[in-house]
């Protein structure tokens, strides 16, 4: 009987040390891949550090556009996380309104230590001069000419300063789509400009913006049934499906395909891959008794779909290729998951989860490695998407009592709300 009881305790112990030993392969993956998404984001302590001085008057009566284009430029920047930003405590003394004003020693020694200074000046209320230079070399990087609104120029200055530091354009005038009330709104990436940009009087739901922002592809109850609609940028209906039965969740691929999730050919939900009107609708998926939805294509290539099914129990990510082809599950960790957003740069596929049980959160995957680290953790947090450059997502939360429209960093960082009024089911685009 000892010899027995000792079989089963070496057993046991053998068992629990190779859940130990996984438990702890998960958590050195799962750290690995957040010092990778670390490295997309530069964090305090690291990378470049950039000073912007206030942008100087050169002409009276600015007072109000200027204090408009100087904070939005540093708003714009400090998301940006391409450098760090050196607080303007540090700055001197010195007015810095044009390359002649320059002193180098003041801005590359104690207490500033900049690599670069953006600085420059507003001539009238809608045209700025703005100046980039590198305080070690001395050398000017960038010198720009612009007119506009304050914010429209400060966004703009603000993606040029990002293509030099880090190659990547920059997303300071992207836009979002979102649903508000009844209707689709848009809205400028940082939340402000919102307007309404539907008015089909009826329930419109999952708008969906193509990469290059150019189109819209929707659910409208406008006819009666929940139906795609495809209007371009300036609002005209340019496609339109029309099943009676349940569609929903449409994606635009990069080419102007739309992938959605319909009933309309029985009592399954099943996705579908349609013409850039909506026409010539084809299935993809067969199943019984599943339900299949939210597709969502990768940017990258335009060939794969991540789409959500419960075929296996509970709702978990799949793939299939757009021709119907290469259907496998990609995540199946337990619990719940929906909303799966692929990354521009298809490296990621952020997407909704309960964990197992529980509040859901967004959680990031690597596509590649099948990791998976969470990004939110106050609230109920869903429907994400990405920003353009696959280094921000925005999403819905109800952390502050209803649904706004938030956005973060890839790590999770640097969360801000972006709606005051209600907001939910954001698309972002350039």
């Amino acid at each position: 009987m000892k010899k027995v009881l000792t079989i089963f305790g070496v057993l046991f112990i053998i068992g629990t040390v190779a859940v130990c030993v996984q438990q702890a392969h998960a958590q050195q993956s799962q750290d690995e891949l957040r010092r990778q998404i670390g490295t997309i984001i530069v964090t305090p302590g690291s990378g470049p550090s950039l000073a912007v001085a206030d942008f100087q008057p050169r002409a009276s009566g600015v007072d109000v556009p200027l204090a408009t284009f100087n904070d939005t430029l540093w708003n714009d920047l400090k998301f940006a996380g391409v450098a760090n930003l050196v607080g303007k405590s540090l700055y001197p003394k010195t007015k810095l309104a044009d390359p002649a004003s320059l002193r180098y020693d003041e801005w590359v020694n104690d207490p500033v230590k900049a690599d670069y200074v953006a600085f420059g000046n507003i001539t009238g209320a809608n045209e700025i001069q703005g100046f980039l230079y590198d305080i070690k070399t001395q050398q000017q990087l960038l010198t720009s000419r612009l007119s506009g609104d304050s914010r429209n120029m400060a966004h703009q200055f603000a993606d040029q300063i990002v293509k030099l530091l880090s190659g990547q354009d920059g997303i300071a005038t992207s836009k979002l789509a979102y649903i508000a009330g009844r209707e689709v709104h848009m809205m400028d990436y940082d939340g402000y400009g919102a307007r309404t940009f539907t008015k089909d009087g009826s329930i419109a739901l999952f708008p969906s913006l193509s990469p290059d922002g150019k189109w819209l592809a929707y659910v409208s109850y406008r006819s009666g049934y929940p139906n795609i609609v495809i209007r371009s940028e300036d609002g005209l209906i340019v496609g339109s499906t029309q099943y009676k039965g349940t569609t929903t969740s449409p994606a635009v691929s990069p080419n102007g395909r739309i992938a959605f999730a319909s009933s309309k050919d029985g009592d399954s939900m099943e996705i579908y891959v349609s013409n850039s009107d909506g026409s010539n609708a084809r299935r993809l998926t067969r199943t019984r008794n599943a339900v299949n939805i939210s597709p969502r294509w990768n940017p990258k290539t335009g060939r794969e779909i991540a789409f959500i099914s419960d075929r296996g129990g509970s709702p978990q990510i799949y793939l299939i290729d757009a021709d119907g082809a290469n259907e496998r599950p990609l995540l199946t960790l337990g619990g719940q998951m929906d909303s799966p957003a692929w990354s521009p740069d298809g490296r990621f596929i952020a997407f909704t989860w309960n964990g197992g049980g529980g509040t859901f959160h967004i959680c990031l995957a690597d596509v590649a490695s099948g990791q998976v680290v969470k990004l939110t953790r106050e609230g109920r947090n869903e429907n994400p998407t990405w920003s353009p450059d696959s280094r921000h997502i925005a999403f819905q939360s109800n952390r502050t009592g209803r649904w706004e429209i938030w956005a973060m960093h890839i790590d999770g960082s640097e969360q801000r709300q972006l709606t005051r009024g209600g907001g939910r089911s954001p698309s972002w685009s350039k």
